[in-house]
C-alpha cells in the first residue's frame, strides 16, 4: 500500500488546494497518470501517481485546502487492505499545520482567532490574492456563489461575472 501525500511543490509550501480528483475509488492507476488537481498560490498542476495500482481510499475532498504531508488516497493491490493508520496520521497532520499556522500568526503579531472559531472564510491562496488585488471580499463570494468549500480563484471570476463589486 503506497500512501499519497499532498506534495511540497515549492520551498515555502505548507498547504496546497485539492482541486478535483480525477479518479474515484476502485480505479486502476498507472504510474505518472494524473490522479488530482493541485492549485498551490503559485501555481496548478495535475498531480502524477507515483506507482500503479488500485485506488485503495480516497482522504481529500474536493476543494479542501490541505497541509504538506497530508495522504490524500492509497494506492495498492485490489484486495490489499487499507491500514487505519492512515486516518490517524491524517488527523496528526492536520492538528499540527492548524497549531503551526496559529503560531505563526501569533508570531508576526496578527490577530489569531480562538481555536474554536474557525477562519470565517476558507479560500485557496490564489483566491486570496485575486481577491485582494481585485478588492473583492471573500465572505461575499462565499456567500453570494452558495460555495460548499474554499473559495477559489474560478468562483472570483464568476462571481465578477456575475456583477459582483470590485
Amino acid at each position: 500500500m503506497t500512501p499519497v501525500e499532498m506534495p511540497k511543490a515549492n520551498e515555502n509550501l505548507t498547504e496546497a488546494t485539492l482541486e478535483q480528483w480525477l479518479v474515484r475509488e476502485g480505479d486502476p492507476v498507472q504510474k505518472d497518470q494524473s490522479i488530482c488537481i493541485i492549485i498551490t498560490d503559485k501555481a496548478t498542476f495535475e498531480m502524477p501517481c507515483p506507482v500503479a495500482g488500485t485506488v485503495r481510499k480516497i482522504y481529500g475532498e474536493e476543494r479542501a485546502v490541505l497541509p504538506v504531508g497530508y495522504i490524500m488516497c492509497a494506492v495498492g493491490a485490489p484486495d490489499e487492505a487499507v491500514p487505519e493508520s492512515y486516518a490517524a496520521r491524517n488527523t496528526h497532520t492536520l492538528a499540527t499545520h492548524r497549531g503551526a499556522v496559529t503560531a505563526t500568526g501569533a508570531s508576526l503579531g496578527a490577530s489569531v482567532a480562538p481555536a474554536a472559531a474557525p477562519q470565517a472564510v476558507r479560500a485557496t491562496p490564489a483566491a486570496r490574492r485575486l481577491a485582494k488585488e481585485k478588492g473583492i471580499d471573500l465572505a461575499a463570494v462565499a456567500a453570494g456563489m452558495k460555495l460548499p468549500g474554499p473559495v477559489n480563484e474560478k468562483d472570483i471570476l464568476a462571481y465578477l461575472e456575475r456583477g459582483g463589486s470590485q
